[in-house]
């Protein structure tokens, strides 16, 4: 239910803009603020803290019939921004820095404050961040301007990251490794058991996802059956699951035990030491120079090595989704890259040679072509081959996007064009009004109504004159999004050739999917 106290005082909301909301949960009475139409409840708990003994532990349900005060964001994960990317990433993914703690497993809802008999469809939000960081804290994710715009309950939560929800232990069983995976379920479970009483319908979930949260999005799609999933659509922004070898990388795990003085031999005994070091030392460690990458690890429960195979074969959740890139989706990840020999050799252990890789990208420069080939292999082949794939195996919504608007006062670094997760203060209308154009506001309602059009009914094309994606070169279906100027909701797709930008992945599918 949901209690107003405005109803006790009716002078209250004269004196106050915002008045207290009540909605009792299974995380109990969250005392939530409502302004301006929207009610919000923010820092909302819905697992036990996940420290002390329940580090590194799957996450436990926190169920309560207290009153809590649900007003305020919580804290981040504890975050790692390792090696040369670190000032970068900071500068663009995770400014202004939110707090940070390891009890960090909570979540946020803004809700429309309309009738509650309605069933209002609900958008979950996953944050990005290479599964190093990333937070719901942040305040590009806000969900006050969509909720009031659009008329759908907004939902965004935290989930563990690095060392902490992804720590490639061989202390643990290999199941029990994917706890940011296994925070993002319990979420959506969360959602499932509650949404109505904020007025939302759990049958009409949409989760949107970008960079890793989007991959998080193909994750969780490939994990569920056709008849299980918590969600009814699915909007991936630049980032998709493909082939992951079947590794387990333990060495990061290992290196950092003997740094914190847990020693090499594993099992509990060193499992047990390793939960006795301070948080700030695991952090401090994970930041410096030695920290090392940690990643899911395939377990054949939350992750699977052949997303695509599993796709075609008719395994997944068999759900519409948008999928798509942005056009200089590269550039926020190559800033200061200009070798490409020295590149290749670093992220592809000089398998390729720049002599196969140029006449791929014929006339560009060496430094242009780094900021490319992270684009398609990351984010641009990754959405070709998902879109192919679900298509192929009889998944009828699929609408695939290329983003391509560039905004003055969103180049935080100088020639970033319309780069990774640009779109995004676009989408939760975050941009900053003294800064933003015409142009930029106006795009902001439209890639709203865009998305907000696809949670409300999935089945049907998000924009005016954006078909269904069919794959190959004989068809139009394609949507260039906002690009020349064309901001506006009857003008912003432009189809072009559905494999019109595809043209080096047919050499990087063979990495990336290999059959």
């Amino acid at each position: 239910m949901r209690v107003s106290l405005a109803l006790v005082s009716a002078g209250y909301a004269s004196v106050c803009l915002a008045v207290p909301v009540l909605v009792t949960t299974t995380s109990g009475i969250l005392s939530g603020t409502q302004s301006n139409g929207v009610s919000s409840f923010k820092g909302v708990r819905f697992a036990q803290p996940p420290t002390g003994q329940l580090r590194w532990e799957a996450p436990v349900p926190f169920i309560s019939p207290a009153l809590q005060t649900a007003t305020t964001l919580g804290p981040s994960c504890l975050q790692q921004f390792p090696f040369a990317s670190s000032q970068v990433d900071q500068l663009l993914f995770n400014n202004p820095p939110p707090p940070e703690s390891e009890d960090c497993l909570f979540l946020n809802v803004w809700t429309p404050a309309l009738n509650f008999t309605q069933k209002l469809p609900v958008l979950v939000w996953l944050y990005g961040g290479a599964l190093d960081f990333g937070t719901a804290s942040l305040p590009t994710y806000d969900g006050t301007s969509f909720a009031t715009n659009q008329g759908v309950v907004v939902v965004s939560f935290n989930y563990r990251t690095n060392v902490f929800g992804f720590p490639g232990s061989p202390d643990l069983p290999l199941a029990g490794n994917n706890l940011g995976f296994l925070d993002q379920e319990l979420a959506l479970q969360w959602v499932q058991q509650n949404i109505a009483r904020f007025g939302g319908d759990p049958k009409q979930v949409t989760i949107m996802g970008q960079s890793a949260g989007a991959q998080s999005a193909s994750y969780a799609i490939q994990r569920h059956s056709p008849a299980d999933a918590p969600f009814r659509a699915a909007i991936m922004l630049s980032g998709a699951q493909v082939t992951t070898l079947a590794l387990t990388p333990f060495a990061a795990f290992n290196n950092f035990s003997v740094a914190v003085g847990c020693g090499i031999i594993t099992g509990p005994v060193r499992l047990a030491c390793l939960k006795q070091v301070s948080a700030t030392v695991i952090r401090n460690f994970t930041n410096g120079p030695t920290g090392g990458t940690f990643a899911p690890v395939v377990d054949d429960v939350t992750l699977f090595a052949d997303p695509l195979e599993r796709i075609r074969t008719g395994l997944t959740a068999r759900v519409p989704f948008i999928i798509g890139n942005t056009q200089n989706d590269g550039t926020a990840f190559a800033v200061g890259l200009t070798d490409l020999n020295a590149f290749l050799q670093t992220t592809g252990g000089g398998l390729i040679t720049a002599a196969e890789v140029r006449p791929l990208y014929p006339g560009l420069n060496d430094t242009v072509i780094i900021q490319e080939i992270i684009k398609d292999v990351e984010f641009l082949c990754p959405a070709q081959l998902w879109s192919a794939a679900a298509v192929g195996a009889g998944v009828t919504n699929v609408y695939r996007y290329s983003y391509g608007p560039v905004f003055a006062d969103l180049q935080i670094i100088p020639g970033l064009g319309a780069w990774h997760s640009s779109e995004l203060p676009e989408i939760f209308g975050t941009f900053n009004p003294a800064t933003a154009t015409a142009s930029e506001v106006t795009l902001s309602h439209t890639m709203q109504a865009i998305v907000a059009n696809f949670v409300k009914n999935p089945t049907v094309a998000p924009a005016a004159n954006w078909p269904k994606y069919i794959p190959g070169p004989l068809t139009t279906t394609l949507a260039k999004l906002a690009y020349n100027g064309n901001v506006a909701t009857s003008n912003v797709v432009q189809t072009v050739k559905s494999d019109s930008i595809d043209g080096p992945c047919a050499f990087w599918d063979t990495i990336l999917d290999p059959v």
